[in-house]
Formats: structure tokens, C-alpha cells, sequence
């Protein structure tokens, strides 16, 4: 995690990201979405439609389906509207209202970061943040949703990097915006003995959030070849 001195979305959007992002819709509906009765009365979609230079709006779905980027807001600390295409094996809509503590209970080995969820949310709102996150995954497509049903791990052929990058920027006073982009590649092109060597540091409790157990054990079998 770090200051973030770039954009914090794509000004020019692709038609690949907008397509995926319509047929998720489509399958998976307002469980991909929602706003708070906050979010609403603050009119923090408005503001960010005036921050994306959009034309006004207060719909969530139509402000992310000009977007490359999944996005989320948060005010005063919750998540008061969100329209996530692309989740990692969550339901958005499930956690509209959580706090940032809360949002961040599942991740593995994550005490520190639910700790700082207090102050992360006030830097929010204050400076552009970057980060990413990655794992290892059978499932090639950009959407995660959990009501997919995960294919069974055959061989390096169907072994897929997964990577999320994340960026925040303030929206008003209380508010910021969260964008999430995903990336997705076959792991034999992009492989780097780095990867492994970062898997195998992992924790039980990390590997087990990123499910990563059997395919840590698949990678380190002997003579296994990476080409």
C-alpha cells in the first residue's frame, strides 16, 4: 500500500471490461450492487458521477458500466454504495452497511489491517492510495462470484494469475471512493519462481483465504515444470 500519484481509473474504458460487466448484471443482478439510504440522502452518487465527469446520476449501475473498474464508496467509515462486476468470491450487496473493520474480517492474517480500518478510513479521505493484491486461481474469467462453481485444478494449463488493483481518492469531507481492477492471466505466461517462493512464506489461515492449499501442494510436487 502506498500514496498513489496516477489516475485512479481508466479516462478510456474498454469494450472488453464493459461487456463482462454487463453480462455479470445480467446473471447476477442487484447481488452485485446496491446503495444506502445515507448514500442516498448525501447524494455521494451524484458526487461521484461529477468526479468520474459523468453526466449527473444517482445510479450506481450506470455510473460503473462506464467504468473498466469495479466501485465502491464509503462514508463516515461503511460501505454506502457499491457495484462490484468482478467480486472475489463475496456477494457485494451483502456488505453494504459494513464498516471497514467489518469488510476486512475474512482476510487471512488480517488483525493488523482491521486494527488500522479506523485510520485507513480517514487517509481515505484525505489522499489517493494504491495497492495490490494477487492469487492463484482455476477460474479464468474477470468475476469470482461465489455461485460459480470453481474448476477442478487439471494442470498448469488451467492455473490462472489473478490480480486486483486497487486505488482510493476522496470523494467529500467523510467520503471516499474505492476502484478495483482486475486482471486476469495464464499463469505459465507470466511465471516467475518469485510466485512460488511468496506462496510458500504464506500462513495456513492466508492460505486458506486465497485458496490457495491445493494448488501450493500441486506446485511445489517434485519435477513439476512451469513452461
Amino acid at each position: 500500500m502506498k500514496r498513489n500519484r496516477v489516475e485512479v481509473f481508466n479516462r478510456s474504458p474498454s469494450d472488453f471490461y464493459i461487456s463482462e460487466k454487463k453480462k455479470e448484471i445480467d446473471t447476477w443482478g442487484k447481488s452485485l450492487y446496491g446503495t444506502t439510504e445515507i448514500a442516498k440522502e448525501e447524494n455521494l452518487l451524484e458526487e461521484l458521477a461529477k468526479f468520474c465527469g459523468f453526466e449527473e446520476t444517482n445510479d450506481i449501475r450506470e455510473i460503473a458500466l462506464q467504468l473498466e473498474e469495479d466501485i465502491a464508496v464509503i462514508n463516515k467509515g461503511v460501505l454506502s454504495a457499491i457495484c462490484f462486476c468482478f467480486p472475489s468470491s463475496w456477494v457485494p450487496s451483502e456488505r453494504l452497511g459494513a464498516s471497514l473493520s467489518e469488510l476486512h474480517e475474512p482476510v487471512g492474517d488480517g488483525d493488523q489491517l482491521i486494527q488500522a480500518s479506523s485510520k485507513l478510513s480517514k487517509v481515505m479521505q484525505r489522499q489517493n492510495i494504491l495497492r495490490w493484491i494477487w492469487t492463484i486461481t482455476t477460474n479464468s474469467s474477470l468475476s469470482n462470484h461465489p455461485e460459480y462453481e470453481r474448476p477442478e485444478l487439471i494442470g498448469m494449463e488451467n492455473l490462472y494469475l489473478r490480480v486486483e488493483t486497487q486505488t482510493s481518492a476522496p470523494l467529500t469531507e467523510e467520503s471516499s471512493l474505492f476502484f478495483v481492477k482486475v486482471y486476469v492471466f495464464p499463469l505459465n505466461q507470466v511465471w516467475s519462481d518469485s510466485i512460488l517462493e511468496s506462496i510458500n512464506s504464506m500462513s495456513e489461515e492466508v492460505l486458506l483465504y486465497k485458496n490457495l492449499k491445493e494448488i501450493k501442494d500441486f506446485l511445489n510436487e517434485p519435477n513439476r515444470c512451469f513452461n
